[in-house]
């Protein structure tokens, strides 16, 4: 059983461990990193596929170095100048870095997007974090006033890591995002606090040296194992996920994403149930009794193909994420659709996106099927983490359509504009539903601006948002919005 404890054990064995070159990460939560990445990458100047995150940095960090900024738009001038700065602050070994963060929300969006929002109405963190050439390791600890898990004390984004030749081994809680929506992830986004894990991460994305499968390009791999919290159904179960990245072409990236719950008190944990887990014999039949079946799954795939030679360049991305299986398949999608445009203006760059998402099973049938995605006959609790949903935000039975258009001054300056039209647990019958427990349609718009000074980056958001429900539910009308300050101390 892996605990809290047994992931500080860990911690502590790798931080008295040998290993390769130890590296931080990129974490999801700051738009203004993943649109500097993502520009370049589809330009070519990167090569690494970027349809997850975290990213190592150490690879991004080699590839910036290379680029000749001089040839570039102004845009990708600053795009490559901004990172290059974090690159030489985050690879700088052998110091402690420390960091504290400030924030204050007036409602809190319970429908997060790939942006680092606040969770509470208030919060206050410490950060400090060390690189060396044996491991890496970063130490958080954030006080939340009022929270709505009762954990007022939180070690979110802590973690201790070791390289192990090309991979890296690590325990601690890190945000993970897989796939390429910017306003949610079918399988694993940031909606839901992360969950202490121990976990597995190929550094380098280079290419296979088998000739057959050489033309799958650079790829990545990462898995781990989780652990749930105790007030559930069955407490403390585990969390197992694994994902794949390709990019066969300089204009192609694909991903495979899978996650499973099982194990957890009265439920089988042995070495065998993990083995039915891993090859799919999880469905009960006469063969298996629902005591045996292992437990509850998710797997899919995504897509992004760009276009960058056009006058505007061009992205279309797609994922689908199974709730059942069929045939060793996954089968019942839920499906997200979207497309990005990008370029320069201004001596700035900018990006625009628009995004569908459905969370009902099979949800290009009419009707398709409700009260299927994010739940289990056996983890009765859900998909869910502390009260939040590990996948789409809107959690099951949702459908949202939204758009945004993203600014950013050649000196970083972000200006971030999105409106949401989501519609909430259509049918009313989606078991423990995180937001409401009937029909609710929701229309949101937002404006965030971030501003960097000497003393520290200052992010302000305002929005206002209109919830017509008659159900009980924690989407709010009226105006939100939060204030942030980031500093790093030294």
């Amino acid at each position: 059983m892996i605990t809290s404890r047994a992931v500080a054990v860990l911690a502590f064995g790798l931080a008295v461990s040998g290993g390769a070159t130890a590296e931080p990460w990129i974490g999801p939560g700051d738009v203004r990193v993943r649109h500097d990445i993502q520009m370049l990458s589809d330009t070519g100047l990167l090569s690494g596929p970027s349809l997850s995150w975290p990213i190592g940095w150490s690879h991004v960090a080699r590839e910036i170095e290379r680029i000749d900024a001089a040839k570039l738009a102004p845009g990708q001038q600053a795009a490559v100048e901004r990172l290059r700065a974090m690159a030489q602050r985050e690879m700088k070994a052998g110091d402690i870095g420390v960091s504290a963060e400030l924030a204050g929300a007036v409602e809190p969006t319970q429908l997060r997007t790939f942006e680092d929002t606040p969770r509470e109405e208030g919060e206050a963190t410490l950060s400090a974090d060390w690189l060396g050439s044996r491991f890496a390791w970063k130490l958080s600890g954030t006080i939340v006033a009022d929270p709505d898990d009762d954990q007022s004390f939180r070690p979110d984004g802590s973690y201790v890591a070791t390289s192990l030749g090309n991979w890296m081994l690590s325990a601690g809680y890190l945000d993970r995002w897989w796939g390429p929506g910017w306003e949610g992830s079918l399988i694993l986004s940031n909606n839901a606090r992360p969950l202490p894990a121990i976990a597995f991460d190929r550094n380098e994305p280079t290419p296979f040296d088998v000739p057959v499968l050489r033309w799958l390009g650079p790829w990545r791999l990462s898995t781990y194992m989780g652990q749930y919290e105790s007030d559930r159904d069955y407490e403390n179960p585990l969390m197992w996920g694994l994902r794949m990245e390709f990019r066969p072409h300089p204009t192609l990236q694909i991903g495979v994403s899978r996650t499973a719950q099982w194990c957890g008190d009265d439920r089988p944990c042995g070495l065998d149930t993990f083995w039915d887990l891993l090859v799919g014999n999880d469905n009960r039949d006469e063969n298996l009794s629902v005591d045996e079946e292992p437990g509850n799954q998710l797997g899919g795939f995504d897509v992004r193909w760009s276009w960058p030679g056009g006058r505007v360049p061009l992205a279309l991305y797609a994922q689908g994420i199974g709730e059942d299986e069929a045939g060793v398949m996954p089968s019942k999608y839920l499906g997200l659709f979207g497309a990005e445009a990008w370029g320069d203006v201004a001596g700035g760059s900018w990006r625009a996106h628009v995004e569908y998402a459905d969370t009902a099973c099979d949800f290009l049938n009419d009707p398709p099927e409700f009260g299927c995605a994010y739940t289990n006959s056996i983890y009765t609790s859900g998909y869910r983490y502390r009260g939040r949903v590990q996948g789409h935000p809107m959690d099951a039975d949702g459908e949202s359509l939204g758009v945004g258009l993203l600014f950013i001054e050649r000196v970083g300056h972000r200006w971030d504009l999105l409106a949401r039209n989501v519609k909430v647990n259509r049918a009313g019958v989606a078991p423990g539903h995180s937001l409401a427990d009937g029909p609710t349609d929701v229309q949101y718009v937002s404006l965030t601006h971030e501003r960097a000074y000497a003393w520290g980056n200052i992010t302000l958001s305002l929005g206002y948002s209109d919830a017509d429900s008659t159900a009980t539910t924690v989407l709010e009308d009226g105006i939100r919005g939060f204030v942030s300050w980031r500093h790093a101390l030294r």
